[in-house]
């Protein structure tokens, strides 16, 4: 175990709240991913219920929401307000996007540390 982590460590060994200094780390690691898990979820769950739906439908539901906003004769105030509503989704889209592939990589982190 590094020098580092050692100092950080001993005084949860010195009190007992750990037996050693490696439990200590691996509990201290394991808290950290499973709270970044958490994290993760509530954001994904919450795109989840703004849109009702899950995010693979939510790039479907995007694409024809532009192609919609292409194709269609939409008077202009229409298609202003159609415009920013799917600029806004796609904000939100990459936004979910990267807290999937977060969550995903988290979840990953997780089995190997369970290994």
């Amino acid at each position: 175990m590094g020098a580092n982590i050692a100092i950080a460590v001993e005084p949860l060994v010195r009190r007992q709240i750990f037996a050693t200094e490696e439990q200590a780390a691996r509990e201290l690691v394991r808290d950290y991913i499973l709270r970044q898990i958490a994290t993760l979820q509530r954001e994904v769950t919450r795109f989840e219920r703004r849109y009702g739906m899950r995010f693979e439908r939510f790039g479907e539901y995007l694409h024809e929401r532009s192609m919609l906003l292409q194709t269609s004769e939409l008077a202009p105030q229409q298609r202003q307000a159609l415009g920013q509503a799917v600029m806004q989704e796609e904000d939100d889209w990459l936004d979910w996007k990267a807290a999937q592939e977060m969550l995903e990589s988290w979840l990953g982190v997780r089995r190997e540390v369970a290994a």
